[in-house]
């Protein structure tokens, strides 16, 4: 499969959900709003489709990146059962795309 460059990346939304009762949601987009320093906005979400405070927080995450309040918090990295998230480095959003598929049990979206 090739991979994704930037350009593949941005406005990227897509969802699948499978018969596991998870679900992949990923969503990057380049921007110059302010709240974003990076340059992007995203979030790249594995989780269920139902909660179960076992195995995931309480919205259904067992691993997301997201940059969401990357203008006060920086980019963090949420994985169940831990509330609290990781604040991490943002290494380029090429490079956190192939991070974040190589640490979930689902293969990559196709490139379209």
């Amino acid at each position: 499969m090739a991979s994704r460059t930037a350009d593949d990346l941005d406005g990227l939304s897509e969802v699948e959900k499978y018969p596991d009762g998870t679900v992949v949601r990923v969503f990057c987009m380049r921007t110059d709003r302010d709240a974003y320093p990076c340059g992007w906005a995203y979030k790249l979400h594995y989780g269920a489709t139902e909660p179960d405070l076992e195995r995931t927080l309480e919205d259904g995450t067992i691993r997301r990146y997201d940059n969401s309040h990357e203008d006060t918090k920086g980019h963090e990295l949420h994985v169940a059962p831990d509330p609290e998230p990781e604040g991490i480095e943002f290494p380029g959003m090429v490079e956190l795309w192939r991070r974040f598929w190589s640490e979930i049990p689902k293969s990559e979206f196709e490139v379209v």
